[in-house]
């Protein structure tokens, strides 16, 4: 990896030092100055790998260098590689909570329909509810006429039983 860095960074200085090179001279035919651009271009590539190559077999730095930029590769490749199955995780996880919360909606649901099915059952028996009230008021009433006519009748029994009393001597003398 780093070798493509410092290739990439010697081919892009070499041919900005051909093209500096060729404006410095002064060129005038434009075709030729481009010419030697893309030759410069060409043959910097190959001279770039052959110097990266003789630098890292003898540059210890670069050797600690390249090991460096592929450990740091080698940790942001697991810290994504991590960051993704987070990621994964956490869809999975919504996504249950998502059918769990579809559940309970339809159970919701389903408890309104029982709800409403209650509240019509519950006004069919307000009209017979109301009826019992109605009877229940007319027994009281008629518990109370009742009571008032065995009054009246003991009442009136005891009056009788007074005057068969006293009448019943005087028929007997």
């Amino acid at each position: 990896m780093m070798e493509r860095s410092q290739q990439q960074q010697h081919k892009s200085t070499s041919a900005g030092e051909v093209e500096k090179a060729a404006a410095a001279a002064g060129e005038t035919s434009s075709s030729s100055q481009h010419d030697e651009v893309a030759a410069a271009r060409t043959a910097a590539p190959a001279v770039a790998q052959e110097d990266s190559r003789a630098q890292t077999n003898d540059d210890p730095l670069a050797k600690a260098l390249q090991t460096l930029f592929l450990n740091v590769t080698s940790f942001i490749q697991a810290e994504l590689q991590a960051t993704s199955s987070e990621f994964k995780l956490l869809e999975n996880l919504n996504l249950r909570v998502a059918s769990e919360y579809d559940h309970q909606a339809d159970f919701a649901a389903g408890l309104r329909v029982f709800v409403e099915r209650l509240k019509q059952k519950n006004n069919n028996f307000a009209h017979y509810l109301q009826q019992i009230d109605e009877i229940d008021q007319e027994v009281t009433e008629l518990e109370a006429v009742v009571s008032t006519l065995d009054n009246y009748t003991s009442n009136l029994e005891a009056k009788i039983k007074v005057a068969c009393s006293s009448a019943a001597p005087k028929r007997f003398t």
